[in-house]
């Protein structure tokens, strides 16, 4: 599609058919359910846009989207794919914004989904879209992290948390999470040959295992753990292909680690809380650095660019 990104996503609006405010939506809803539609998802990509309210909410949330994915390369809206979106909405976790906006901007992208659809319909086009699971992805990451009934998602004492994990691959993960900042995708894509050794860390002076790991738009980092699980990760990689696993069977173990050790239960992002929080302790007992500088290191360390986002993890 031709002109600016914002001119494209106008387009796909008024194109689309996607708005119709002279429907009722309530009849609109008796028809889907009539058509098959069972559950709120399901009903969701059969409705229309039927208020203007609605509209400019939606569309506030997809021109957002579409100058993020311009900043990333994208310059033809039809050539979005699920990583563009998913990429989007993992910015909006690190940005730290509340949870019940982050549900709304996950709606307005649902029925992007469905404009984009009705869209390439309409024009003869043979693109079909499905962000479905990435935005469902996502969505478990940011009831973890965007949850403000605790005022840290910090563990109390994440060492004896993963004592308690029965699993040995799973405390080997937990580990990396907790000693390196790592998140639970990242974790799961590690294989032999981002393994690079052992080296000194420039600010402590320990020797720790450096891992690469692949963070969010393909993003590349390296991240630290202790020698000992360090070689624990390369015992598993002795074995397997890769560090895969069950990621929801991973968050039930830290589940029950937490009921076993009496702490509350933040899910596996609260780790990277922890990390965020002993790192800052570390650089302030161990370097001269200012308070802006330790922001800004524990930022690029945990695969963010704003040093501000660290004051997130710090609870502030």
């Amino acid at each position: 599609m031709r002109g600016g990104i914002n001119y494209q996503v106008n387009q796909i609006f008024i194109n689309s058919g996607i708005f119709t405010p002279g429907l009722s939506k309530h009849s609109e809803k008796i028809i889907a359910r009539e058509n098959g539609a069972k559950t709120w998802k399901e009903l969701g990509k059969e409705l229309n846009i039927y208020s203007y309210s609605s509209a400019e909410t939606y569309k506030k949330v997809w021109h957002d989207f579409a100058q993020w994915s311009k900043s990333t390369g994208l310059k033809d809206i039809i050539q979005v794919k699920a990583e563009h979106i998913k990429g989007y909405l993992e910015t909006r976790i690190a940005d730290g914004i509340k949870y019940s906006t982050f549900e709304k901007e996950c709606s307005a992208l649902t029925k992007f989904e469905s404009a984009l659809n009705m869209y390439c319909e309409k024009s003869n086009l043979s693109n079909n879209y499905n962000f479905g699971s990435v935005i469902n992805e996502t969505k478990n990451e940011a009831k973890e992290v965007l949850d403000r009934s605790l005022q840290s998602r910090a563990y109390e004492n994440p060492k004896i948390l993963i004592e308690n994990i029965r699993n040995e691959k799973y405390k080997t993960i937990a580990s990396i999470q907790y000693e390196g900042g790592a998140r639970i995708n990242e974790v799961w894509r590690i294989e032999q040959e981002d393994l690079k050794g052992l080296r000194e860390d420039p600010f402590s002076g320990e020797i720790k295992g450096w891992i690469k790991v692949e963070g969010k738009g393909g993003k590349e980092r390296e991240i630290f753990v202790s020698e000992k699980t360090y070689i624990q990760i390369q015992n598993f990689l002795s074995k397997e292909e890769n560090l895969h696993f069950d990621k929801d069977e991973y968050r039930e173990a830290l589940r029950d680690a937490a009921n076993i050790s009496e702490q509350d239960y933040t899910g596996s992002h609260g780790l990277r809380w922890n990390f965020a929080q002993d790192r800052m302790e570390e650089l302030s007992e161990k370097t001269d650095m200012t308070y802006e500088e330790k922001l800004q290191e524990v930022s690029w360390e945990m695969g963010h660019e704003r040093a501000d986002i660290t004051e997130h993890y710090l609870g502030k």
